[in-house]
């Protein structure tokens, strides 16, 4: 549904059910003059929940979409809260060099306060200490809100990835 709302259309087919999709969906589209490719991908199932061999095969195509992409978006489900499949994601994600951005979709039916995305944001550094660089966007795709953020953020963290600093400037640093 994250991919459809970014598009802003429907290329792929949703379902609340899970395992629905089983392969990973390349599709290109062009935003403010910038062209990208969103890889809408399986999502992993728990440990001991891959019962078919087709769940192998598209978690392992999904393991490989991250390593030819160059911005890694984490979805994590707002409403379930961070699941272990979210760790080893972006676990791939670092072991592989990849910027990465945190998103919490389904953020229009969390039942929320004034306090709760400062809690949800201690939960992601909690369970992400090695990610505390990445932005953490809340999100609705079935409302589209702030959907826009995540095409301004993968630009920014693409160039953010793709900065040299020399190593006389890190000498004078450290």
């Amino acid at each position: 549904s994250l991919s459809n709302a970014i598009l802003n259309k429907e290329r792929v087919i949703v379902s609340d059910i899970e395992g629905t999709t089983r392969d990973s969906i390349d599709t290109r589209f062009t935003r403010d003059g910038q062209e990208y490719v969103v890889i809408d991908t399986a999502g992993l199932k728990k440990n001991g929940k891959a019962y078919e061999a087709v769940d192998k095969y598209a978690a392992l195509r999904a393991l490989s979409a991250i390593e030819r992409s160059d911005v890694v978006l984490l979805v994590i489900d707002g409403s379930v809260g961070i699941q272990e499949q979210d760790k080893a994601i972006i676990s791939h994600a670092v072991e592989e060099n990849k910027p990465a951005i945190i998103i919490v979709n389904k953020w229009d039916i969390v039942d929320k306060d004034e306090t709760s995305t400062e809690k949800f944001k201690k939960k992601i550094q909690e369970n992400f200490k090695f990610m505390s660089y990445a932005p953490v966007l809340f999100v609705s795709a079935k409302t589209k809100q702030r959907v826009f953020q995540i095409t301004e953020n993968i630009a920014r963290v693409y160039n953010n990835s793709c900065k040299h600093i020399q190593t006389s400037v890190i000498n004078e640093i450290i």
